[in-house]
């Protein structure tokens, strides 16, 4: 950057100088043997400007690039690669403006690794890491062109579903935590079981963010409490108990 300001000052009195020589050689008295230098130097001043301003629009394009960067890395989950808390937000405001109870739903999906403690204490931390990586990569492969997938932090990962129906929702929750039991994790080319609970809550009308995340959460953790490596629904409504039961029972017979 320094170098790049450097040089930026160096045409830019170049050419200031040079473009004075230019007017300076119109001057009529000066002698004509003098002239032609001075109109010289006066080119030399036009051809700089034109290099200044190729150096200005170089300048502003890598500040407009880094400052991409820098949001885009703010955005972003360092270990795994996805969407952190703050880009979730992002989503679901976005997809809350939007929303309509009947023609555009909304659900959110939450999800906790089992026993994610007990784990790294048996294997370490950097095969905690791999765990976070085997379920992160294996939830964009999964939701992909469903819904913003992001880590919400520590073990705990979220999926905004635009346009996702509570039924459609656990569908696709129960089909992802068999999933990830199904797949596991390896560590250290030995293959060790890993589980997830799920909590799936469906966005109200004037919802806000904050508080669709709650409701998911709290769903979250009712399934962990129910005995983890299963899915509940937030609010466990006689409506919502039966829709849960009927779709789970219709992936049993699928």
């Amino acid at each position: 950057m320094r170098e790049t300001t450097s040089r930026m000052i160096f045409v830019a009195v170049s050419a200031w100088l040079s473009i004075c020589l230019l007017l300076a050689g119109w001057m009529p008295e000066l002698d004509s043997t003098f002239r032609p230098l001075w109109l010289i130097s006066g080119l030399v001043g036009l051809i700089s400007s034109v290099g200044l301003s190729e150096l200005i629009k170089a300048d502003i394009r890598a500040q407009e690039r880094l400052l991409r960067e820098y949001r885009q890395a703010a955005m972003t989950d360092g270990l795994t690669g996805l969407a952190n808390r703050q880009a979730l937000e992002n989503s679901l405001k976005n997809a809350l403006h939007e929303f309509s109870p009947q023609r555009n739903p909304l659900s959110l999906i939450m999800i906790d690794i089992d026993n994610f403690k007990a784990f790294n204490d048996q294997w370490g931390h950097q095969a905690g890491d791999t765990a976070l990586k085997t379920v992160s990569n294996a939830a964009v492969e999964y939701f992909s062109g469903k819904g913003c997938v992001a880590r919400y932090g520590g073990e705990e990962f979220a999926i905004a579903m635009p346009s996702m129906s509570l039924r459609e929702s656990i569908k696709l929750a129960e089909g992802f935590r068999e999933y990830v039991s199904r797949i596991g994790c390896k560590i250290n080319d030995k293959s060790s079981s890993v589980t997830i609970s799920v909590g799936v809550a469906e966005a109200k009308d004037r919802e806000a963010p904050d508080e669709l995340v709650l409701r998911a959460d709290q769903a979250l953790y009712a399934a962990k409490r129910n005995g983890r490596n299963c899915i509940h629904v937030s609010e466990n409504s006689d409506t919502q108990s039966a829709i849960l039961e009927q779709t789970l029972t219709e992936l049993s017979l699928s």
